[in-house]
């Protein structure tokens, strides 16, 4: 007989057995992932489950945001492109319910729900939906070889990364936390450059706590022995993410993004992944959507749901006079004043 519960960290074989076999299950259905952000931002999980007989074959995982600043919602899931429902659709109804009463119980301001097209579509006409984004998706081969043909001259991929190359750019994995370290400053730098205040390095720090090495891949990249570039990937089932990159600006000419995204097609290939997720972008960004699509990228439409009404962070465009006013001032802010920053507010914007 089937029943809806909510499930703690003794359920996490059976989300993990749930994930295994579900192929909308993303990096950000993990028991990881909920780890990483209950221990940087104190958001409290509710993981609502549906077992028949005793067996959990449907996931809808939500964590409640308290901030005085945002208000109180319930988001599936913070920091995250995707975490709707996975597994047997029909047996999605009942969590929905859930949801709502769990909405109704913490005095919530918004339930968000976080679905992508082609994985986990949720309909339901009581939800006011967005689709400010999209994803990119490469598609990868066993062979390298056959997605590097697959870029066009007039990409430029190609050129850039034989550019990267002959000025001697060199690409190793990391193995420890000093490596991390250098990430977080060159990260750190190039989201101030465009006006956005970094997560706070405990974030990162938890994603290599809880991820790394079956599910985190750290990409560092140097120039004449010194690190000009780092970037994250987070990988689960079929998909490889590009979750997090940076690199210092005075290096530019060396087409270090390039390179290090190369690198990780490269890596996803040879280790059997199928998909190359470039993650999310807003529509209204014409220049990112054509970087990411000079990669061969097919672009995927990413629906927000919100209950009673749109509500939210991830439901803000970012071409508003407020946003722009706002990365103006932080671009010319020093680094240390945008890391304060995203310490005091990234837990009320998730």
């Amino acid at each position: 007989m089937g029943r809806v519960s909510l499930l703690g960290s003794a359920d996490d074989r059976a989300i993990r057995d749930l994930i295994k076999a579900s192929k909308e299950a993303t990096i950000y259905h993990t028991p990881e992932w909920r780890d990483v952000l209950t221990s940087t931002y104190g958001y409290e999980p509710f993981y609502i489950g549906y077992f028949d007989d005793d067996v959990l074959t449907t996931l809808l995982p939500v964590m409640l945001v308290k901030s005085r600043l945002t208000g109180t919602r319930l988001v599936s899931l913070p920091f995250s492109n995707t975490c709707g429902p996975i597994g047997r659709q029909d047996h999605v109804g009942p969590l929905i319910e859930e949801a709502l009463r769990l909405y109704r119980e913490h005095k919530a301001t918004a339930l968000e729900i976080r679905t992508q097209a082609d994985l986990n579509p949720l309909e339901d006409e009581r939800f006011a939906g967005v689709d400010y984004f999209i994803t990119s998706v490469v598609d990868l081969e066993e062979d390298p070889a056959g997605v590097w043909k697959r870029f066009t001259k007039d990409s430029n991929v190609r050129t850039e990364v034989r550019s990267a190359e002959k000025k001697g750019v060199e690409v190793r994995v990391a193995t420890g936390e000093p490596d991390l370290k250098r990430f977080y400053s060159l990260f750190a730098a190039i989201r101030l450059g465009h006006g956005v205040p970094p997560q706070p390095f405990k974030f990162f720090r938890n994603l290599w706590r809880y991820l790394w090495p079956d599910n985190l891949d750290l990409l560092i990249a140097t120039y004449q022995n010194r690190c000009v570039g780092a970037f994250i990937t987070l990988g689960l089932g079929d998909t490889l993410c590009a979750a997090y990159i940076g690199s210092d600006k005075a290096y530019r000419s060396c087409k270090v993004h390039q390179m290090l995204i190369w690198k990780a097609i490269e890596m996803g290939c040879t280790r059997g992944f199928k998909r190359f997720d470039f993650l999310r972008t807003p529509k209204s960004s014409k220049t990112l959507r054509h970087f990411k699509l000079r990669w061969t990228a097919s672009e995927i439409d990413l629906n927000y749901l919100y209950y009673p009404e749109v509500r939210g962070t991830a439901s803000t465009v970012e071409e508003t006079a407020k946003y722009r006013l706002m990365t103006a001032v932080l671009k010319r802010s020093p680094v240390f004043v945008g890391q304060l920053l995203g310490r005091a507010l990234y837990k009320h914007l998730g």
